[in-house]
């Protein structure tokens, strides 16, 4: 059986349930018939930024001349 907290118990100890999620210790919500489960989240590196025209096409590139000259129902050959 998973013990679980309702949210009227765990508002007077929510940085402790924090402190044990953050731990690794499971930490289960139960709010009328749905369960939580709080767990620590994995911070996102943010996407670089590029400098103003880091993608942008060399005029007369031969792949993108090429490309650009084949059908629209073009696929490739296997």
């Amino acid at each position: 059986m998973i013990k679980t907290v309702t949210i009227s118990q765990a508002k007077p100890i929510l940085g402790k349930l924090l402190d044990l999620a953050g731990s690794g210790q499971p930490v289960y919500l139960r709010r009328k018939e749905h369960l939580y489960r709080i767990e620590p989240v994995a911070e996102v590196e943010p996407i670089p930024s590029r400098p103003f025209g880091f993608f942008a096409i060399e005029e007369g590139d031969p792949m993108i001349t090429l490309a650009n000259s084949a059908q629209a129902n073009f696929t490739p050959p296997k």
